[in-house]
């Protein structure tokens, strides 16, 4: 696991110096920076389905968090925007940016000292956005791919309550954790030929989940013959998306 950790939290591309969107985006997604209680911020970029972004939707939307992995860039945000998914399941698309030198999405025991942590910032953003638009709190989802598969399985370690259902993508989390994610649907994506983030991340932990019993309905697809990029045909099957969208869970209020 530490070898493991440690090529993935290789630095994440200077998105401000190459000029890019958080996410690596398009510019359908306006761009946003928002200042958190800790006196840190969090750049972001934000896609709402409608003539003006600046609009509320005229009904509740999901939210999917998409988080990017070391190279910068979130392919999960990209295909969410796109129009034949936003016809079918339209949804607002968060894609914060973890660009700063020597930040992580998320604390982990295995890698212990190799940044801080944006989860702070994080969180409070993602409160504000669904405060601010007409988000289903039933319905907020986390994916990320790499880097943001780790952030993936942190987030929901870390705050199940927050979140309906997970899509974390060659990702590796220590399996002591899985009682943590209690109520959380969770479809973890992994390709068997990974040289840089082991498969054993992905299977061991939904091995303990189904044994810790909170997640016994947990679905993983490995990709046979993919290595490091299995965010691009794990994002390209519709039956994820179908499987995404119906999950939904009973909060109180968001953050909460």
């Amino acid at each position: 696991m530490a070898q493991a950790a440690a090529i993935i939290q290789a630095t994440a591309l200077g998105q401000e110096s190459l000029g890019r969107r958080p996410g690596g985006v398009d510019a359908s997604f306006a761009v946003r920076e928002f200042h958190a209680s800790n006196g840190q911020s969090i750049r972001y970029s934000l896609f709402v389905p409608s003539t003006n972004a600046a609009q509320k939707p005229q009904v509740d939307l999901p939210l999917v968090l998409c988080l990017h992995g070391a190279g910068g860039g979130t392919a999960a945000a990209k295909v969410l925007a796109g129009a034949d998914l936003q016809k079918k399941y339209p949804c607002v698309v968060m894609a914060p940016a973890c660009d700063r030198k020597g930040t992580r999405w998320v604390d982990s025991s295995f890698r212990a000292g190799r940044g801080r942590a944006v989860m702070p910032e994080l969180l409070e953003a993602l409160d504000s956005v669904v405060k601010d638009l007409a988000i289903d709190p039933t319905r907020v989802y986390v994916t990320g791919q790499s880097m943001g598969g780790v952030g993936t399985w942190g987030l929901i370690a870390a705050q199940a309550d927050r979140f309906a259902a997970a899509v974390p993508v060659c990702g590796i989390w220590p399996p002591e954790d899985a009682p943590k994610m209690n109520g959380v649907a969770i479809w973890a994506f992994h390709g068997d030929m990974d040289p840089t983030v082991p498969v054993s991340g992905s299977r061991d932990m939904i091995a303990a989940l189904k044994k810790a019993g909170v997640a016994p309905q947990a679905r993983y697809t490995e990709l046979a013959g993919v290595g490091h990029g299995s965010w691009g045909p794990a994002y390209a099957k519709p039956e994820l998306w179908e499987w995404l969208f119906a999950q939904r869970r009973q909060v109180t209020s968001p953050g909460k």
